[in-house]
């Protein structure tokens, strides 16, 4: 997953005056839909702090996602798993996916930004 890619969009999503509570509700929109997909992993409180800046919400967002891959890959290089962590990593991979989609649907729609 490009999280790179991401945060550069949406710093000069942020940066960009013209349209900018337009823009803004957009992007609560998607961090809405992406706190949807992680709820398990995203503290309500963080949720709600973030919401007040699109460059907040998108390191939130980038930063849930890394946790996610380094759990997928502590999970993976664990020896013998218990039956418990075999579904964990089965939920986190279907979550990261789903992550996954969400940033590659965004980045479509604002691909002219960069």
């Amino acid at each position: 997953m490009d999280t790179e890619k991401f945060l550069a969009v949406t710093k000069k999503l942020h940066s960009k005056k013209k349209g900018k509570t337009e823009e803004l509700e957009k992007f609560k929109k998607l961090f809405e839909r992406f706190h949807l997909i992680n709820r398990a992993y995203l503290d309500k409180e963080i949720f709600k702090k973030a919401q007040e800046s699109i460059l907040s919400m998108a390191e939130v967002m980038v930063n849930t996602i890394q946790s996610i891959d380094e759990e997928i890959v502590r999970l993976r290089n664990k020896g013998r798993k218990q039956p418990f962590e075999v579904v964990e990593l089965a939920e986190l991979q279907k979550v990261q996916k789903r992550n996954e989609m969400l940033l590659r649907e965004f980045e479509g729609r604002h691909l002219s930004i960069l």
